[in-house]
């Protein structure tokens, strides 16, 4: 997991490169209580937060703690180029996480991770302490006092906690925050929870919170830099005093670096803020994250000494490729299709029609030859061995319920009552999405692959060249999608991935359609589960819940897994003054962590 270089720049065309490689970690929980100094990624504590009365989990234990050399800050500058992000703004509410990027070294949040834990232990980061209730929806959170923000506007208050909430639920975010915040707010801001009695400022750095429904995950997911958008650091007196041009001429967070500069589409500048950051002293002075989305382009400024670190092949910030049927609109039965949407039928056919259509995958060369070995088989989308939920059941029985069989496929659609003409063909069409995702170059390779296998047991599959934007518009925005879609997932907590691809919730009267999920892969089963799991506490039950979920989606192929892979970049170690270490938080989505970059000294 540490960082490794390139070892023959000059061979490449013959050689292959020695990626950094980072693996799946995932999460055990969140934990309420924390130490008023939290442990940077460079020298761990001996243990993580303990979990107070009402904690959702029990934190795993961290590395024991060793002492480190003594480092030094430098003069140096590091450039970080990667593909572009799936939205390019000065504005954080209109940003996806993934687009969250180029604003993460200069903000913070409530909480975070550690890399070398992932998404398993909970770290205090802007908030020191937190308690909850036993029925999940009474809070009281502790703020970190003397965090300063940039540019001398102050300290860090809950007055801040609360204007970067308000920012990232407004109309028109895209942050993926808005509908859960909503829904357990009870209210559309921070600012009208507060209003109703239901968000309570003690002081400026103490306040509490009763939600109006319970909401386990709010600590280990809502507030954390898993979901960097929905509760950040920027200054709000700043934007009492700006407004939104705050943004473009240099918003100040509570990061250890500071806005410089930003030209969309090509980079975003940052320097290490001019005094001892209470958190760490970023070894560069300076930091570029520029974008190319040209893997030789990137390459050749690695070997021209233009860049310092270039995601190279597949940087796969993420942990997985999933195919998802969309339209399997099971609970709302908004725009469900089953008549031309074969997958989406209810029951037995509906099943015998996913099964057919998995088995026509033969996933082995995915894995060993698009991802050149480094991917391992999924057996579950969303479920992973070390996220609660998870049963071995799924890998033991993977080789028999899921193995390559289009003979078997072909059966199977028979049995459905999709025999097709009298050569076995035009069963019935399919659309299947490519789309570019960033990070991914893959998925365009992936969908070319499924559409090519599907045809082989007589389904009409076709392809359509699209945005990854316009699909989400499809899903998302319109509730209203009909097609197979290659995505990337990520490593998350359990309710995070439930709500994310099956969870229904109610029908907004005024739109017509379900507004809290994202994916809609709805069904009875995926909404009384993570309903449940929002305000249960005990880890037994929470199993026992995740692992319903996890064996309804296996058994009925509500998804198509493929693999899970670990992310890369590389560095060239012929270039001077280049990066000694980067252990990165690459499991969440984006890199990150990026004030820990070490440089040669």
């Amino acid at each position: 997991m540490l960082l490794r270089w390139l070892k023959n720049p000059k061979a490449l065309v013959f050689a292959p490169l020695i990626l950094v490689m980072i693996a799946a970690v995932a999460c055990g929980g969140a934990a309420t209580t924390a130490p008023e100094q939290a442990a940077a990624p460079t020298a761990s504590s001996g243990a993580g937060p303990t979990a107070s009365s009402g904690s959702a989990a029990v934190p795993t234990a961290m590395p024991a703690a060793t002492t480190a050399p003594e480092r030094s800050v430098t003069s140096k500058s590091v450039n970080v180029v990667l593909t572009p992000m799936p939205q390019d703004t000065f504005f954080p509410w209109k940003a996806s996480s993934s687009g969250h990027l180029v604003f993460r070294p200069i903000i913070e949040n409530p909480t975070t991770i550690d890399p070398r834990t992932g998404v398993s232990v909970v770290e205090p980061q802007l908030f020191t302490e937190w308690d909850m209730s036993s029925d999940g929806q009474d809070f009281t959170f502790k703020i970190r006092k003397g965090v300063r923000l940039h540019n001398g506007w102050g300290e860090y208050t809950v007055k801040d906690f609360i204007y970067n909430v308000d920012s990232a639920v407004q109309d028109g975010s895209l942050t993926g925050c808005a509908a859960t915040f909503k829904a357990f707010m009870g209210t559309k801001t921070a600012t009208e929870m507060k209003d109703a009695g239901n968000l309570v400022i003690i002081d400026d750095y103490n306040f509490t919170m009763r939600t109006a429904r319970p909401q386990v995950d709010l600590v280990n997911w809502w507030l954390n830099v898993l979901m960097v958008p929905c509760a950040q650091s920027f200054s709000s007196a700043q934007f009492e005093a700006e407004g939104e041009a705050m943004y473009e001429s240099g918003p100040s967070g509570t990061g250890p670096y500071k806005f410089v500069s930003r030209q969309l589409n090509e980079f975003a500048e940052m320097e290490r803020v001019p005094y001892d950051h209470w958190r760490v002293n970023p070894e560069f002075q300076t930091l570029r994250i520029s974008t190319v989305p040209e893997e030789a382009t990137r390459l050749a400024q690695l070997l021209a000494g233009e860049a310092d670190m270039v995601v190279f092949e597949s940087p796969l910030p993420a942990v997985g490729l999933t195919i998802l049927f969309q339209g399997i609109y099971h609970v709302s039965k908004v725009n469900w299709d089953p008549e031309n949407d074969p997958w989406a039928l209810e029951g037995e056919p509906g099943r015998l029609v996913r099964e057919a259509m998995n088995r026509a995958i033969d996933r082995e060369p995915v894995i060993n030859s698009l991802f050149k070995g480094r991917g391992s088989p999924m057996y579950n989308t969303t479920f992973h061995p070390t996220l609660e939920g998870w049963s071995d059941r799924w890998k033991d029985e993977f080789g028999d319920k899921y193995r390559y069989d289009p003979e078997l496929s072909k059966q199977l659609l028979d049995q459905a009552g999709f025999p097709g003409d009298a050569n076995g063909q035009n069963r019935f069409r399919i659309e299947v999405r490519q789309s570019s995702l960033p990070g991914l170059p893959e998925v365009i390779e992936v969908a070319q692959t499924v559409a090519q296998s599907l045809q082989e047991i007589g389904i009409d599959a076709y392809i359509v060249e699209t945005e990854f934007s316009q699909a989400l518009d499809a899903f998302r925005d319109r509730h209203d999608a009909h097609f197979l879609l290659p995505v990337r997932q990520t490593i998350r907590p359990i309710t995070a991935n439930m709500r994310i691809y099956f969870y229904t919730g109610p029908t907004d009267e005024e739109k017509g359609r379900p507004t809290r999920g994202v994916l809609y892969a709805e069904s009875e089963v995926a909404d009384r589960v993570y309903e449940a799991m929002l305000g249960e506490s005990d880890m037994v039950a929470r199993q026992s819940l995740a692992q319903e979920l996890g064996d309804y989606v296996y058994d009925q192929y509500l998804t198509i897994p493929v693999v899970n892979i670990k992310a890369t970049i590389v560095a060239n170690p012929e270039v001077p003054e280049v990066v000694e270490e980067y252990l990165f938080g690459g499991v969440t989505g984006v890199f990150s962590h990026m004030e820990y970059i070490k440089a040669l000294q």
